[in-house]
């Protein structure tokens, strides 16, 4: 009989076979091989997900525009603040795989996916506009290919466990695992960590611009120093109100401090990333 494992690597590298079929074939294998951290994100990518644990890769940055209903059209949306505007338009793509799969699908390459804002964003952002008052809402519109390139991330993570588990000697047969191969698969770690940069229980969009307080503990749990976790809060304490010519030294600073502790601390650094951008 056929391995179930190598039957998955199969299919992520076809892209025919469907995201939400691959996941659910992750799913199994995960499920039998009793692999939880896995077969968790498999749940996740099938039901949705909350604001609290989106995974950095369904991070997108569209454009942010508002329907005209006079002119029967999107027009842009303006703020005096540039990191207000780029929070914005940041979003987190919370919908279930398949609903990914099917939108990308039906929008086409050259088309445009909205993402609207939530009804508690546009109250307490866009309230007091008149043009919100008079019936032009906020939303943001994303290219397809950023839908794209979160199916491609889930493909991906699929295919890379695949070559891991291939690789420790854990194959399956039809439809079921050894028991051999169950209690190796117990014994090793396969953490979703290095496949996606899953960032555990923190997530880059439920994260305020800057907001050092909020990773501090994942930091000096990845084994960053004292120093370097000082040096960071100092940048991020810093950035928001420094002089131009400050900024740009901060930034660099910045810069240099991620090249030095990326391996460490892993997808974090995209977050962190992210923040100097907003804040530059």
């Amino acid at each position: 009989m056929d391995s179930l494992v190598l039957r998955m690597q199969k299919q992520a590298m076809d892209s025919a076979v469907s995201v939400v079929d691959l996941v659910r074939t992750a799913l199994v294998v995960a499920t039998k091989l009793e692999v939880r951290e896995f077969r968790e994100w498999c749940e996740l990518e099938l039901r949705g997900y909350n604001d609290r644990n989106v995974p950095p890769y369904r991070r997108v940055e569209g454009q942010l525009k508002a329907w005209n209903p006079a002119r029967g059209g999107f027009m842009p949306v303006m703020f005096r603040d540039a990191a207000a505007a780029k929070a914005l338009a940041t979003r987190a793509a919370v919908q279930p795989v398949g609903e990914l799969e099917r939108a990308y699908r039906d929008t086409g390459p050259d088309g445009t996916l909205e993402m609207p804002l939530t009804p508690d964003v546009l109250n307490e952002v866009c309230a007091k506009s008149p043009g919100y008052q008079m019936g032009m809402v906020p939303t943001v519109l994303l290219a397809p290919t950023q839908v794209f390139g979160i199916l491609d991330a889930v493909r991906n993570t699929v295919l890379e466990w695949s070559l891991r588990l291939e690789r420790d000697g854990i194959l399956g047969e039809g439809m079921a695992f050894s028991p051999d191969e169950k209690q190796r698969a117990g014994q090793i770690t396969y953490n979703i960590t290095n496949f996606t940069g899953v960032l555990g229980n923190v997530v880059a969009e439920s994260l305020q611009i800057g907001d050092y307080g909020a990773i501090h503990g994942e930091l000096k749990r990845r084994g960053v120093s004292q120093d370097e976790r000082n040096e960071l809060e100092q940048i991020l304490d810093e950035l928001p109100n420094a002089p131009a010519d400050k900024r740009t030294s901060l930034l660099a600073q910045g810069g240099e401090w991620l090249k030095r502790n990326a391996p460490t601390i892993g997808a974090l650094s995209d977050v962190i990333r992210g923040w100097f951008e907003a804040l530059k």
